[in-house]
């Protein structure tokens, strides 16, 4: 068992390992090798090494080559021995010698830990079984390490500290490194398409006095000097707007917006957006660009417009283009749009099952029939257009039928990847948009939008016919790399505090032992117990199973309900609905084991079957109501479906 030992110079507990390191670091500084270095001057790194000297014959000699990167593994003993360097491009076998070195260098090496950083120079050959290696002649410390990596063979699995600690996930983890050199690749295709076109991008404000371009809840901050309320964000939409109207006529802007919103697999509060505009354009002009910009993206990264998204394969060249109303017809057989008055229209609602808000018009009713039967069955690359005026209120109404817009939204595997529509530039029916959002408000809708006196005025001096679209950067690169979740493709996503010194613990992947918590339950109120008894068989018809979690998400709408997508052993995957939100974010739970049961009739929440029960264990404290809920997670060696007695 590894002892703990407190750090004179830091106050914190650390085990022997890291004591080991630490008295290392002390060893090289006073043979006068500096622990943490300085410049060094590098010549190659792996991938180039293994693309230019694959012609090496045997044992030939190569060139002299210097790299630098992360000792990930050493093998052998005695005088001869192999390691394993990585660097941004991957990894290479090293060749230490002591014939090569001289006896005091070969022992330096012999001190270094896994995890250190390193510069050596030598030459390149290949082994005899073939794998292009550097003997090494010379090396340097460039950076001592004092903290061990995770356990080798296990790496670092635990979603939570991968996410938490990205800089250990992207050390342990190769394919996560390539996700991002890939998000950069698709980030610099979309501005290269753009700029192509003659497209001009530009920057506009993160703060305003006005939350405006989107419906969504925007974060609130102050201005000490002005001494004022601001927000953060929520689109870029209004700004560009108001460049167009300048004469700018082709702008965009790629950059991160900010949401005060639920976290789950396809929402982060901040996220990364790219809006563009075109004057003299229309929304099918917009719908060209995005299929453009999505085309080429797949084809710089990946070579191929045929891509594989979570097991699925997806054509993305191949389109489809449908409105909404007709897109709900055919999958209900109701046409919303025929109907005369709103109670009409519930009333289809109501006969397939459609949940609805008594302030929803046609329109919306319309809008909810397509978002519980329509959205989540497109799974191929599909344009949705002719959206209501009702949710519709910065976009032209469609020439034809007013009660509709010229919009567009494009999804691929049932989630929207785009948004975009003619823009309406009549400020008469903007400013009246405005103040239907504002009544919407009124009623307790707090995402709807605010009034800006400033963008009526600016389309008041007159928008050219403008076509706009909104891309969401994150969710095409999750599409491109194959990422479930929208965390796997930011670098630092947002992830709830930790208590003080959490974050600096050393990673569960190490498995290091820990002393065991200390827990209070002095303040607990505990439910009396039942005192009326269950029978024996009644009780033994519950059926209790063990069930991992493959997706947990917020239900749209839901303040309370998360969505448990759960592999039961059956092969069919099972529908949970559970009011934790308030204790849990949803991508916490993925991965983990839980309790269900799983033989109870099936109940509509929010429109969507919950099949069973999660089991979970709550109390309350003694000075307060306040309630606490901890869901029952077991041991993740037991199996999917297995039975509770």
């Amino acid at each position: 068992m590894a002892k703990h030992i407190q750090s004179s110079a830091t106050g914190e507990d650390i085990n022997e390992m890291m004591q080991i390191r630490r008295d290392k670091m002390k060893t090289f500084a006073d043979m006068g090798i500096p622990p943490f270095g300085h410049r060094y001057e590098v010549t190659h790194h792996a991938e180039d090494i293994r693309e230019h000297f694959d012609e090496l014959e045997g044992e030939q000699d190569g060139p002299l080559v210097r790299l630098a990167g992360r000792l990930m593994a050493k093998r052998g003993h005695g005088k001869a021995s192999f390691a394993e360097l990585m660097d941004l491009s991957g990894k290479m076998q090293l060749y230490f010698k002591i014939d090569v070195l001289g006896a005091e260098k070969y022992d330096i090496y012999k001190m270094l830990d896994i995890g250190d950083i390193i510069g050596v120079e030598g030459r390149v050959f290949k082994t005899q079984r073939g794998e292009i290696t550097v003997i090494v002649n010379d090396f340097d410390l460039l950076s001592k390490s004092l903290r061990p990596l995770p356990e080798k063979f296990h790496g670092l699995k635990d979603v939570e500290l991968r996410y938490r600690q990205r800089y250990l996930d992207l050390i342990m983890n190769p394919e996560v490194k390539t996700t991002f050199i890939n998000r950069t690749k698709i980030i610099k295709a979309m501005r290269r398409y753009l700029d192509e076109r003659g497209f001009l991008e530009v920057e506009t404000p993160v703060l305003s006095t006005i939350a405006g371009g989107a419906a969504a809840r925007p974060f609130i901050t102050h201005h000490n000097a002005l001494n004022m309320d601001m927000y953060l964000r929520i689109a870029t939409e209004l700004n560009l707007k108001r460049l167009v109207v300048g004469g700018l006529e082709r702008v965009y802007e790629l950059g991160r917006v900010f949401r005060n919103e639920g976290v789950d697999n396809r929402h982060n509060p901040e996220f990364t957006s790219v809006e563009i505009y075109q004057a003299y354009a229309d929304y099918r002009d917009l719908m060209d660009i995005t299929e453009g910009i999505v085309l080429d993206a797949a084809k710089t990264v990946l070579g191929t417009t045929k891509i594989t998204y979570e097991g699925m394969e997806i054509d993305l060249a191949n389109v489809k283009r449908i409105s909404m109303n007709d897109a709900v017809k055919e999958a209900t057989g109701k046409d919303f749009l025929s109907a005369k008055t709103v109670e009409e229209a519930r009333k289809m609602a109501d006969e397939i099952g459609v949940p609805y808000e008594a302030r929803h018009g046609i329109g919306g009713i319309l809008n909810a029939a397509f978002e519980e039967k329509v959205e989540a069955t497109l799974m191929q690359p599909t344009f949705i257009t002719g959206h209501p005026t009702e949710i519709s209120p910065l976009a032209k109404r469609n020439p034809d039928n007013p009660m509709i817009t010229d919009r567009f939204e494009f999804f691929i595997y049932g989630r929207e990847l785009a948004n975009g529509f003619t823009e309406l530039n009549d400020p008469i029916d903007q400013r009246q948009r405005f103040l239907d959002q504002l009544k919407l408000r009124e009623e307790g809708d707090d995402e709807a939008h605010m009034m800006d006196e400033d963008f009526v005025a600016a389309l008041e001096y007159g928008l050219p016919p403008t076509g706009g679209l909104g891309i969401g950067v994150d969710r095409l690169v999750m599409l491109l790399t194959d990422s479930p979740s929208i965390r796997d493709v930011l670098l630092f996503p947002h992830m709830k505090n930790v208590q003080k010194g959490d974050e600096a613990a050393a990673p569960k992947a190490m498995a290091q032992p820990a002393t065991p918590e200390k827990i209070d339950f002095s303040n607990v109120k505990i439910e009396p117990l039942f005192e009326e008894m269950v029978d024996f068989e009644t009780f033994s018809k519950s059926d209790f199973r063990a069930v991992k979690v493959k997706e947990c998400v917020a239900v749209p709408k839901s303040k309370k309900l998360l969505k448990f997508t759960l592999d039961d052993g059956t092969g069919t995957d099972r529908v949970i609905l559970s009011g934790i939100h308030a204790y849990y974010e949803p991508e916490t739970l993925v991965g983990k084991t839980l309790i269900a049961i799983v033989n109870l009739p099936p109940r509509a929440m929010m429109g969507i079957d919950s099949c069973g029960m999660l089991l979970s264990a709550v109390n309350k404290l003694k000075d307060s109501d306040k309630e606490e809920l901890h869901l029952l997670m077991v041991d993740d060696h037991i199996p999917a479906g297995a039975k509770l007695y």
